[in-house]
């Protein structure tokens, strides 16, 4: 729409005496063009066409007197007397507007909005009106409109402290972290003596990643001294980010000599300990700045991380619904209570929270850039399909097992993914059209569009659905397995396939195994082990060599990394594979391999590798050793040793 429709469109509803509507056109006039100054000169106009209604019954020592009141915990006495004097006179502005904020206060929160809403519609360009609605909003969870009316707000009165930190303060929740640091800008030159705002300054520069910046304008903060505390935890927050854990714990427990009630600085520490793998007292921590405020939904959102890496998943779960009580418009928790909902087979309320992860900052994964709508319902045969991938090779393989029923419920299935995989799909799936994720798909070339990981929500409700996918649905070269057979089976040997480590940069340290820790199985006479690894992993195997006489395999002709196809041809020529969490275990799985996975329990064991009697609920010929304590993989290697050597294991 042009702006000159849109100024007409404000002209319209001035002239129908809508005031409201006027001032939210004029409020997406400026957002979208925040340089046009007639904005500003429309709502000048605005506001000496329309009167203001202030007549009320109170003065200002009753209304002094209905906060003493309050401070006393008489809220609900306040608010009675208040709609008494509301019965008497419904347009009475002050008595509006205080029930407005008392209600909210009590957290009542419907009766708070319905009289901040009628005091808007008494006075449409009182800012005040715009700001106590965006507050009790904000408390109520939703955000957006929150946003809709600050900004509003902020057109009446822009230069207002309280309103622009209301602003700032939303922008920030909503992850706008440049136009919440660009308000706090504006704000510290305003009222640069305010510690308060001194401090979320600083934070929006940490969020913005301008660590340096925030440590040199921490350093220039002036605080009394019962603030310092606060002044420490910032900078402690600071040194997290730079991963200095060292110095940001000791910033963090002198904070908690000052203050042992700071629940911020418990929060970091809980955060710290995560990060350096002592869940027990990353717990602890959280624990305690959940005592000090319950409301602190970052404490709560981290404890419900951690209760997830011991493998405590319905105490998980309980704590992320806690978050979202709290805040609903937390996505993050909302995506990860998703993982853990569907990791217990909780598949209809997992993958409706799973789709949030789109909403999540800490999801960094592209959507499709198309025009076309999103497919949100599968009762059409006739539609074409586009299915885009939107995570790793491995997740993508894994989604692969859903391909063939999408396909037999369109008329047309394309199906974008890493070209690596092309060939591994085409041969078992000859209806779909399989495109490589580097190439346009033109949009005349389907009806809808849908990312893999909401594909889920269609075909897998229950655990039953899973049985539906036909194994194997990939498959490698068969003249590359026959090579493969014929070079390293000569005497009959057992083969197995070997991978021990994974490329996901954030989880690696918790999922990676070492060779010398896989050395009780390596140890297992009458087997020959051939490396998997993605990486030149040289240096390890000639170590387990010298030190055991242990002679890993290597096929040099197969690049693993970039052939997968001959990768997955080697993976078929085994007789058992074993593997941690990574892209092979993918691969083993949706080859129909007998597959032994090392699950560690913590980080690295990811929400996909739900289990149905010990077996991967993905791929059943899955078998799953799991840790038994985070870190620890005596348990689950020493299992796996005694499956194999009491001849449990069958060789196809």
């Amino acid at each position: 729409m042009s702006i000159n429709l849109m100024f007409n469109n404000v002209n319209n509803e001035i002239n129908k005496k809508k005031i409201v509507n006027a001032v939210f056109i004029l409020k997406d006039i400026w957002i979208k063009y925040p340089q046009n100054i007639r904005i500003f000169e429309e709502i000048k106009k605005l506001k000496k066409r329309t009167p203001t209604q202030t007549n009320t019954s109170l003065n200002q020592s009753e209304v002094n007197r209905f906060f003493k009141i309050h401070e006393t915990g008489k809220t609900l006495s306040v608010i009675n007397n208040l709609q008494l004097l509301y019965k008497k006179d419904s347009h009475d502005f002050y008595v509006l507007s205080l029930l407005g904020i008392f209600n909210s206060l009590v957290e009542n929160y419907e009766a708070a909005i319905k009289y901040q809403e009628l005091s808007i519609k008494l006075n449409p360009l009182d800012a005040g009106n715009y700001l106590n609605l965006s507050l009790t909003l904000e408390k109520k969870g939703n955000l957006n409109l929150a946003l809709s009316f600050i900004e509003s707000a902020t057109l009446l009165d822009y230069h207002n402290i309280n309103i622009n930190l209301q602003l700032a303060r939303l922008y920030s929740k909503l992850d706008n972290y440049l136009s919440s640091y660009l308000i706090y800008k504006k704000l510290v030159v305003l009222d640069e003596f305010n510690f308060e705002i001194n401090l979320e300054y600083a934070k929006s520069l940490i969020n913005l990643k301008k660590f340096e910046d925030a440590l040199i304008f921490i350093n220039k903060i002036k605080f009394k001294e019962h603030e310092e505390d606060k002044i420490l935890v910032l900078k402690g927050l600071v040194y997290f980010k730079l991963n200095n854990f060292i110095k940001s714990k000791e910033l963090i427990f002198n904070a908690l000599k000052i203050n042992k009630e700071n629940d911020n600085a418990y929060t970091l520490l809980g955060s710290i300990f995560e990060q350096l793998g002592h869940i027990d007292k990353a717990i602890k921590y959280n624990i305690n700045a959940t005592k000090l405020n319950n409301k602190n939904h970052i404490a709560l959102n981290n404890l419900a991380a951690c209760y997830s890496f011991v493998g405590e998943v319905d105490l998980s779960i309980s704590t992320y619904k806690e978050v979202i009580k709290i805040n609903p418009q937390y996505f993050h928790a909302l995506y990860c209570l998703g993982q853990m909902q569907i990791y217990k087979g909780e598949f209809n309320d997992g993958w409706l929270n799973f789709e949030k992860r789109w909403q999540s900052p800490d999801y960094f994964h592209k959507k499709l850039e198309t025009s076309k709508p999103f497919l949100d319902k599968l009762d059409d045969k006739n539609l074409r399909i586009l299915a885009w991938n939107e995570q790793g090779v491995g997740d993508q393989v894994m989604y692969g097992s859903m391909f063939n029923e999408l396909s037999n419920l369109t008329s047309k299935l394309s199906v974008i993914i890493d070209k690596r995989l092309i060939n591994l799909f085409k041969r078992n799936h000859p209806k779909i059209n399989f495109v490589s994720s580097k190439k346009f798909v033109a949009e005349d070339e389907y009806d809808f569009h849908i990312p893999f990981g909401h594909i889920g929500k269609h075909l897998r409700s229950k655990k039953e659905d899973f049985k539906k996918s036909n194994f194997p649905y990939i498959c490698g070269n068969i003249n590359t397995k026959k090579f493969i057979v014929n070079k390293y089976k000569k005497e009959k040997n057992i083969l197995v396939g070997l991978s021990w480590t994974s490329s996901n940069k954030l989880l690696s340290d918790n999922k990676n195994l070492t060779l010398e820790s896989l050395s009780p199985i390596l140890k297992i006479k009458n087997i020959k082990f051939i490396s998997l690894e993605f990486k030149d992993t040289t240096n390890e195997t000639d170590l387990i060599r010298k030190n055991y006489g242990i002679e890993i395999l290597k096929e040099d002709t197969i690049d693993n990394f970039n052939d997968i196809e001959g990768l997955s041809s080697i993976i078929e020529a085994c007789d058992f594979i074993i593997s941690c969490s990574n892209t092979n275990a993918h691969l083993s799985g949706a080859l129909n391999k007998k597959t032994y996975l090392l699950l560690p329990l913590g980080k690295g064991r990811l929400w996909n590798w739900s289990t149905h009697n010990g077996f991967s609920l993905w791929y059943p010929k899955t078998k799953v050793f799991q840790q038994k304590n985070v870190g620890d993989w005596d348990y689950p290697i020493n299992a796996l040793r005694e499956e194999i050597i009491d001849h449990k294991i069958k060789i196809n």
